[in-house]
């Protein structure tokens, strides 16, 4: 594989993008309020933890921070907190007695279903400008984006920091 140099149109449209994307972070958390009284007592990283127990059923601590790219103290002091909630239990993982094995209740997943409807309540009213083909093709294209973002590049640094 050759290194070819980037042109610095593609760079500066790519810093427009980051840029936009940077923004796009910064509002959703600060528009939580839309839907803070559905989520009541969750924050957005608990939301995001039950819902990789949702999609994945009984996982590991340490697969739930592989997951979102977390230090797996992040999710220790989550599942603490979804535990106190009675929204996830904890147990012995039947193939290996020393490991730990987090599962969603039935509460934690109607608490995430609640949490998931009102925010996409929230966002269906602030994206009302947009017809049905718009929202397809934004969710195409940030599904896209993020499966590129987690192939490794040939270039990748450990030191290089944005």
């Amino acid at each position: 594989m050759t290194n070819t140099p980037i042109e610095r149109d593609r760079i500066e449209a790519v810093q427009a993008l980051f840029d936009g994307l940077v923004r796009f972070s910064r509002a959703l958390k600060a528009r939580s309020g839309d839907w803070g009284h559905a989520a009541q007592d969750l924050t957005r990283g608990d939301i995001v933890a039950l819902g990789v127990l949702e999609a994945r059923g009984s996982t590991r601590p340490g697969q739930i921070a592989a997951a979102l790219n977390v230090d797996p103290s992040v999710i220790s002091r989550q599942l603490v907190t979804l535990a106190r909630l009675d929204l996830i239990t904890r147990g012995t993982d039947p193939e290996d007695g020393r490991a730990e094995l987090i599962t969603i209740t039935p509460q934690g997943r109607e608490r995430l279903v609640q949490a998931r409807e009102a925010i996409c309540l929230a966002l269906a009213e602030r994206l009302g400008h947009w017809d049905l083909d718009e929202i397809g093709r934004a969710t195409a294209m940030v599904e896209d984006l993020s499966i590129h973002l987690h192939e490794p590049t040939s270039h990748t640094s450990k030191d290089s920091h944005v």
